[in-house]
């Protein structure tokens, strides 16, 4: 809340007509310079002038923030467009806020996709590094704290305005975004009232093209493999992809957003303020992806070339299968937040404060996939190096049939669905008395808050299933000219549910490779299921059944390999805190001019899940089965699991948890000179599981040998499952900077920082003991549980400085630059599907570094700003991060290359009230590259391309 954000700025928003980047570089400063915590800050002094386009790209120039390119780490063949998942000082778990309040989306009922938010609306967004007491618990990385504009902020009436055309290179496309602003503020008979109204309407697109191969399978050369030619030998081991595809993904999204204030001042004792926000996110996008899915790419081949490692970087794969994919997602994710804040200062010793709010987010998810696979019967071949930064695929075939419709036929299709939702109730009371005339003391804050979230998930699985035929089995082919397998399961529109794809100008045209094929039709996925099962259920010749997804189907899903999040979670949580925190300082102590706050925060929480949801799997085989074909130790141990199968459901266990944590912090400020303070700040933070970590299920199952029938020896029983007991995990943290601030707009300062962090949440095992159809049986249990320890250390060096002292045009330079160093030893990643070995095994791996840890990352901007011009070039560039210790689908740990993008703008002054420019993204085209492997053998698997977008830029405030 504002009266607790000791940070917050004293720049009032009428100042847009005059101000730039030196204005907002000046603003940021002052919220450094005179805040009581370790703070960094962005401003826009203009309406609509945050650096970049969204408020995860604009958070990346922070010193010791990085922005990870993908919305879900664990889909990296999937790359955003927006930068997705923010990293403070190497570590995801950061708190959001909007206006000093707690706020989230429904994705994960704990943070707010930053992506989602229209940058347009804020007025800056504040970095906490090192918490004070009154600050809401819960981010060990930080506290980002989006700011709105209130009316009160300004002096006077003002109308304010952007407008830009962006247009996106890959996808030859332009879209048109905007937003309004207007505040007033008006005397009348019961005292002051200001309002304010502000909306934003945001559309952008872009395109990814990507080439991917799979995770690198070992192989063992041999004579017929002419391992001569290449310089290797018989028996030596080298490594293959198991596949290789390329894609294309057309994404675009509407933003929009409305920031609305209303504020009463009846008298200088009493102020009251109402403030609402809400953000809503509508993306979609239609994907296209070709490539060999058969295997074939995982033979070794005379004429392989390998590199130093022996991973394959050369060759030609024979009799390849193609698979064509059209998936088509859309999402709508809205979150609004509605807040009551109330002050009364009766005097200048005392000021109270009440605060409530109300949040509620809601977010649905579908995506729909069907599949064509061209036929073999023309023997084909691909080409393929990939030894360099552009890959060479090509494929060979004696005749041409890559163009001819009749060469495919329908293969399988796949639907996916979420609906999402979450809300949250708040209120906190706060207090303050200041000290007169007291040489130590200035004040005495006190506070309490509770909290009562809700929280619903409700997700299916992938819902994968055989239409026709496919390399390795099925029904009759169903070719895509035809209209049906049988007389009974016609369509006649089903020929023109294809179409040809030919990836025209693929990679900007620098990387050849095969891409023409006949994919389902971009209207067929993108129409909803049921329209996709009026034509494709005339394909089932296999007699699988594809039927579409339901409302019905949350109650039959639940946790598994494809989804982690499977099935319906409900989740609630209710916090009560308070806090106490006293703010010193003296101007003549023995150490010299200095101030600061110490206090401690107390939070209690209690989370209920529910009843534990626990799901036995039968066996495949049967007690009469058994018995017919005996193992050598009978069918006793069978017939009991099986007994054990079939009994009545088992009872699940309340899953409430309750816990107190005391926080204690410190922050110390000492000015060795006017312009040269030095910090210290100690802290103890927290940051609570996820809801998904602590779903209530449990998922059993019996394990036998090949035979059926016979337990194995290791492990006959076990079992995986969320933990609704798990604790937050914890961290004593401290600061210190040294901040030399040798003009209004200029700086340099270094932060060093270090984090003992304890209960990481990490994969563990348990024996766990159950009872059902006359049987009890211990199994051994992987859950997710506290217990592992590690630490964060590592520096910050920023400066910012325009040469103000260079002669005439050249005066109006300036420079802005921050480098980041973090490292890290100890702690676990966690695993986040417990039903799929190679996420455990992943983050099991010690060999492997913490997911989303870059040691090394940088800011630099040139800057211009004189005669009306306001100009920026900037790069960002962060080192090689491990991205997942398990990607879908690949099953191994994927990291991400170096990566640095350079973005710049310029606008020009035309008058006081209206400025014009050019904003560019992606200047110099940086491509992705990602690696796939572990720690010692981690070779290039995947290269994308993505947008350099353009955008014209109106201003206007009067």
């Amino acid at each position: 809340m504002a009266f607790a954000q000791t940070a917050t700025p004293t720049d009032t928003v009428d100042e847009v007509v005059v101000t730039g980047i030196r204005a907002s570089l000046k603003s940021a400063q002052q919220i450094k310079r005179n805040a009581e915590q370790v703070v960094d800050s962005i401003t826009a002094q203009d309406i609509g002038a945050l650096p970049d386009r969204s408020v995860s790209e604009a958070l990346q120039r922070i010193p010791g923030i990085t922005l990870q390119r993908t919305n879900e780490n664990r889909d990296p063949a999937r790359l955003a467009s927006e930068g997705g998942g923010v990293f403070i000082r190497g570590l995801s778990w950061v708190r959001s806020e909007v206006n000093g309040r707690d706020i989230f989306s429904a994705n994960n009922g704990r943070a707010l996709s930053f992506e989602d938010v229209s940058a347009d609306l804020l007025a800056g967004v504040d970095v906490y590094k090192n918490p004070s007491a009154e600050l809401v618990e819960g981010g060990i990385g930080g506290i980002v704290n989006l700011r709105t504009r209130k009316p009160f902020d300004s002096n006077k009436r003002l109308l304010a305005f952007s407008a830009d055309y962006n247009y996106a290179d890959l996808r030859d496309k332009g879209f048109i975004s905007g937003n309004l602003l207007y505040s007033d503020r008006w005397d009348t008979k019961i005292g002051e009232i200001g309002l304010l109204v502000s909306g934003s309407i945001g559309n952008i697109g872009n395109r990814t093209d990507s080439i991917q191969t799979g995770r690198f399978e070992e192989r063992t050369l041999t004579a017929l493999d002419n391992p001569a030619a290449v310089g290797k030998a018989v028996g030596d081991k080298v490594y293959i992809p198991n596949s290789v595809g390329w894609r294309r993904i057309d994404w675009q999204q509407k933003r929009t957003a409305f920031a609305g204030a209303l504020q009463w001042r009846p008298n200088d004792q009493w102020e009251a303020t109402l403030q609402v926000l809400t953000a809503k996110a509508d993306p979609h996008d239609i994907e296209r992806a070709l490539g060999d899915t058969n295997g074939g790419y995982a033979a070794t081949g005379a004429g392989y070339k390998y590199d130093s490692q022996g991973a394959v970087t050369a060759g030609t794969i024979n009799n390849i299968g193609l698979t064509a994919d059209s998936r088509y997602g859309e999402q709508h994710k809205k979150t609004e937040d509605y807040a009551f804040n109330l002050k009364y200062t009766p005097n200048a010793n005392w000021a109270f404060s009440t605060d409530f709010q109300y949040v509620k987010s809601h977010a649905t998810v579908l995506s729909m996939t069907a599949f064509t696979q061209m036929s073999q019967a023309t023997p084909s071949s691909l080409t393929f190096d990939i030894g360099g930064d552009e890959p060479v695929l090509k494929l060979n075939q004696a005749t041409d049939t890559t163009r001819t419709q009749s060469a495919y036929w329908w293969a399988a299709a796949m639907d996916h669905i979420e609906d999402n939702s979450a809300e949250s109730k708040a209120a906190r009371a706060d207090l303050e008395y200041t000290f007169d005339d007291n040489a130590w003391l200035k004040s005495f804050r006190f506070g309490v808050r509770g909290t009562d979230k809700d929280a619903v998930t409700r997700q299916t699985g992938y819902n994968w299933s055989l239409l026709s035929s496919q390399f390795w089995g099925g029904g009759p082919p169903v070719y895509l000219n035809q209209t049906g397998f049988d007389a009974t399961h016609q369509n006649d529109g089903l020929p023109v549910q294809s179409e040809l794809i030919t990836y025209n100008n693929f990679f900007r045209g620098d990387v050849q490779l095969p891409g023409v094929a006949w994919f389902p039709h971009e209207s067929l996925v993108s129409n909803g299921t049921a329209n996709a099962y009026n034509f494709l259920k005339n394909t089932e010749s296999a007699g699988w059944g594809w039927v579409p997804l339901t409302e019905a189907s949350y109650a039959t899903s639940g946790p598994a390999g494809d989804n982690p999040n499977g099935g319906t979670n409900i989740q609630g949580e209710k916090t009560k805190a308070a806090y106490a925190l006293l703010r010193f300082g003296n101007d003549a102590s023995p150490l010299g001019r200095m101030d600061g706050n110490i206090g401690v925060r107390v939070v209690q929480t209690k989370v209920d899940g529910g009843t534990s949801l626990i799901k036995v799997a039968a066996p495949q085989g049967t007690p009469a089965a058994c018995a017919a074909a005996p193992p050598a130790g009978g069918c006793a141990a069978f017939n009991n699991a099986y007994a054990f199968t079939q009994g009545a459901s088992i009872v699940g266990t309340g899953s409430s948890n309750s816990y107190t944590d005391v926080l204690p912090s410190a922050n110390l400020r000492f000015f060795l000179r006017d312009d040269l303070q030095l910090r210290f700040a100690a802290a103890k933070a927290i940051v609570r599981p996820t809801f998904s970590q602590m779903q209530a299920y449990t998922n059993l199952s019996f394990n036998f040998e090949a035979d059926g029938f016979t337990p194995k020896a290791i492990d006959p029983r076990t079992g995986s499952g969320g933990n609704p007991l798990l604790k937050p995990t914890k961290s004593n943290q401290f600061d210190s900077s040294l901040e030399w601030y040798f003009n209004s707009s200029g700086s340099l300062t270094f932060a060093a920082f270090y984090k003992d962090i304890s209960n990481y949440i990490f994969m563990g095992n348990g024996l766990e003991t159950y009872a059902s159809g006359g049987q009890t049986y211990q199994f051994n249990v992987s859950r997710n549980m506290n217990g592992s320890k590690g630490k964060i250390k590592g520096f910050e060096l920023a400066y910012t400085q325009f040469y103000d002292f260079l002669p005439g045009a050249l005066s109006g330079l300036g420079l802005q630059a921050n480098f980041t160093f973090v490292d890290s030893s100890g702690g676990k990643n966690t695993a986040v599907n417990l039903n799929e070995s190679a996420q455990i095994a992943g983050a099991a791996d010690q060999t492997l570094p913490l997911e989303g840890l870059s040691r090394t990352s940088y800011n630099v901007a040139a800057i211009y700003e004189k005669y009306g011009i306001s100009a920026r070039l900037a790069y960002n560039w962060r080192e090689r991060y491990l991205l997942t210790t398990s990607a879908a689908n690949i099953q191994r740990p994927v990291w991400s290359e170096d990566f640095g993008q350079l973005d710049g703008s310029i606008l020009y002054s035309v008058s006081d009230q209206l400025k014009v420019g050019v904003q560019a993204t992606n200047i110099l085209n940086a491509r992705t590259y990602l690696d796939v492997g572990g720690a010692n053998l981690a070779p290039r698997y995947s290269w994308t391309d993505s947008d350099r977008r353009v955008a014209v830029v109106l201003r206007g405030s009067f």
